[in-house]
């Protein structure tokens, strides 16, 4: 859930509550007012009967109007003056009314009553109706203002909070380019923007500081490497070497020979990873696996292995480097891990590239099968093969598998259609 359509549930429902509750209020002191000034209307018509008590020392006429009841009763002992809400039978209409009733005590001619001044309450209570919904009408459209406003006010005034959300997912440190940030006279985003700006001000520096310390690293490590390894042919050559130093030597020479492969490898791994390789063209599958196919002809006679494959025409758009560099790991692997004697297929359709070689189960948890340097006990290569194709993949977009049924590897590799 968004935090503006959060903030606008919760203070809609809290305004709903606060509304609904004052607008009970606001009922019953309405309500309250009214009735005292039907009270009050009471008072003046009892204040006429007892003045014309006074006056005449008889009672004034009994009245049954619309609007008005005035009834005297008899009584033994004077009646407590009160208001009350009665409901009594309209002659006029034939049917019970709601009035509101005050009782007082009245003496005249020697004789005591108990006057009775009613009057209906109909008028009030319509009255009252009428406020209400006028009150409901307006809380409606308040409601409806306040809903409208939280939907479009509050969108525009976080803009600027999802234009650097979007500025981040966007960020790439290969571009060197900052986000962009645009003053939008709010405090708080000023102060997200300016930590922003910082955190990848400071991330840019420090890319650019292990970009150059992995480039100069690979490259100065590539010129010992060199120069160890042209000694190690010199002393190889040597005729006095005896057997013993020749089998420390070639073991010496292959250590160099993996150690020189890993660290092209890692440098390999850096550059895609800092996207150096953005260039792309149309790259034909097709032709390049069956060239990558006689390459590889020495290797796959050597292991006796039955080969099949079906290549439809198609292309994609990106960088030949990688293109090469990608099948290359794959079919190396294929080859290099299948058993003597068996198969490897490679299927290339428009929307996938699958690869499956013979061979034993892996010795370790195949989801860890495209993480740096997992490879099997008796493997020779570096552990980055698989990683880098799995790099190359991720910088595409391209979907990448693995699986393995009935004693066969399978790669697959989902293409952009």
């Amino acid at each position: 859930m968004k935090l503006f359509t959060k903030y606008s549930r919760v203070n809609i429902i809290a305004s709903i509550l606060a509304l609904l509750l004052g607008s009970i209020g606001y009922y019953f002191i309405i309500r309250s007012v009214l009735i005292h000034q039907l009270d009050d209307t009471l008072k003046v018509e009892e204040a006429e009967i007892l003045d014309y008590v006074r006056t005449r020392n008889q009672l004034p006429e009994p009245a049954n109007y619309r609007d008005q009841q005035v009834h005297f009763l008899p009584a033994q002992i004077p009646v407590s003056r009160k208001f009350d809400h009665i409901t009594r039978l309209d002659q006029h209409h034939g049917e019970d009314r709601f009035y509101r009733e005050l009782l007082f005590p009245v003496r005249a001619g020697g004789q005591l009553y108990t006057a009775s001044v009613a009057t209906p309450e109909e008028e009030t209570e319509d009255l009252l109706e009428w406020i209400m919904l006028v009150t409901a009408a307006m809380i409606l459209l308040l409601l409806g203002t306040l809903f409208l406003a939280n939907r479009l006010l509050l969108r525009r005034i976080w803009q600027p909070f999802y234009d650097t959300l979007e500025g981040i997912r966007q960020f790439n440190l290969s571009s060197h380019k900052p986000l962009p940030v645009r003053d939008t006279g709010i405090e708080e985003f000023k102060n997200l923007d300016s930590a922003v700006e910082q955190m990848t001000g400071k991330i840019l520096k420090d890319y650019e500081v292990l970009k150059n310390f992995a480039d100069n690293a690979s490259h100065e490590m590539q010129t010992p490497l060199a120069i160890i390894n042209s000694k190690l042919d010199l002393l190889i050559q040597d005729p006095g070497l005896g057997e013993k130093h020749l089998r420390q030597l070639q073991a010496m020479y292959d250590a160099v020979g993996r150690l020189s492969k890993l660290n092209q490898s890692l440098l390999l791994l850096t550059k895609i990873e800092n996207n150096q390789f953005a260039h792309a063209d149309p790259v034909a599958l097709a032709p390049l696996i069956e060239e990558k196919m006689v390459q590889f002809e020495d290797l796959i006679g050597a292991r006796n292995l039955t080969v099949h494959m079906l290549l439809d025409n198609g292309s994609l758009r990106m960088n030949a480097y990688l293109a090469d560099i990608l099948l290359n790991n794959l079919l190396i692997n294929a080859i290099r891990h299948n058993r003597d004697g068996g198969h490897l297929d490679i299927r290339l359709q428009e929307d996938a590239l699958l690869i499956s070689n013979t061979g034993p189960a892996l010795l370790f948890d195949p989801v860890t099968i495209f993480d740096r340097f997992t490879k099997g006990s008796h493997s020779e290569g570096t552990g980055l093969g698989l990683a880098i194709v799995k790099q190359i993949c991720d910088s595409y977009d391209f979907r990448l598998s693995y699986s393995y049924n009935d004693n066969i590897h399978s790669i697959r590799i989902g293409l952009p259609l």
